[in-house]
């Protein structure tokens, strides 16, 4: 569990279990002056949260500048979306943050200690259509009246097979901050985690979920921290992106595009 140890109206210091180092991660969050956006420290350097700056997405998202690297930001990120939190520095001390049981909802409840939240307004038009895709997958943005989100599902699995779900923000952020990151029992394995975090195995899954479409609303959740990569909080765009067993690659493929697209329209 989460424990923290310093808190102000500025600044929230925070300490819960990494995934990848088995140690405890200290997380220090402050407020920055408007316009900084989202930027990561570790070790002195700032890595802002920008697609340029991703280094690798295939099974989580590594940022990096020069030689530090920081991964697993992409929930972080998802939830300083839900909440409408822009302009923050984060300091952690470890090469990645804190993961707990894979959801999001550690960090909802570290932010609403804080001031940082607001109201989160559409403030850009996502005037043509991107459409994206590799192999099998696909991801698309088309322009919309507010902002919506949707997955399709295909797990070659009994359990889970071919879903699908939308969200809009009034549907409210709960069920996409508790959704909880899920894999097969051999992927799990192998970072010792399988008892810890949501696994699949033949018989199903080995917690009990928090809601049916749990899987799918993660799926949702990674989304929107892909897409907070553009530099714009994506819910603050007209648009509906609609992923079609899309991952983190082509979520980030997709915040390159709309970073672009409304770059030009700017």
């Amino acid at each position: 569990m989460n424990k923290i140890t310093h808190q102000t109206t500025q600044r929230l210091q925070i300490h819960g279990n990494g995934l990848f180092s088995k140690d405890e991660v200290t997380v220090s969050i402050n407020k920055a002056p408007a316009n900084t956006g989202i930027v990561f420290i570790l070790n002195g350097k700032e890595i802002p949260a920008l697609v340029d700056n991703v280094t690798n997405s295939n099974r989580n998202i590594v940022l990096t500048k020069e030689e530090e690297s920081i991964c697993l930001v992409e929930h972080f990120l998802a939830t300083c979306s839900l909440l409408g939190i822009n302009d923050i520095k984060v300091t952690t001390n470890k090469n990645e943050l804190i993961f707990n049981d894979g959801s999001a909802e550690h960090w909802q409840k570290a932010f609403l200690k804080l001031d940082f939240c607001n109201k989160v307004i559409e403030k850009y038009e996502l005037k043509n259509s991107i459409f994206l895709k590799s192999q099998d997958k696909e991801i698309v943005a088309i322009p919309h009246s507010g902002f919506k989100v949707s997955y399709f599902m295909d797990w070659q699995h009994p359990l889970l097979g071919k879903k699908f779900v939308s969200w809009v923000p009034c549907d409210g952020v709960e069920i996409l901050l508790k959704a909880r990151t899920f894999a097969t029992k051999e992927e799990n394995d192998y970072f010792g985690m399988s008892e810890s975090l949501l696994t699949l195995t033949e018989e199903g899954f080995n917690k009990k979920l928090n809601h049916p479409l749990e899987p799918l609303y993660h799926k949702i959740l990674d989304m929107i921290g892909d897409l907070r990569l553009c530099g714009i909080n994506p819910l603050e765009i007209n648009m509906h992106v609609i992923g079609f067993k899309s991952g983190h690659e082509l979520n980030v493929e997709m915040a390159k595009h709309v970073r672009a697209t409304l770059a030009v329209a700017q």
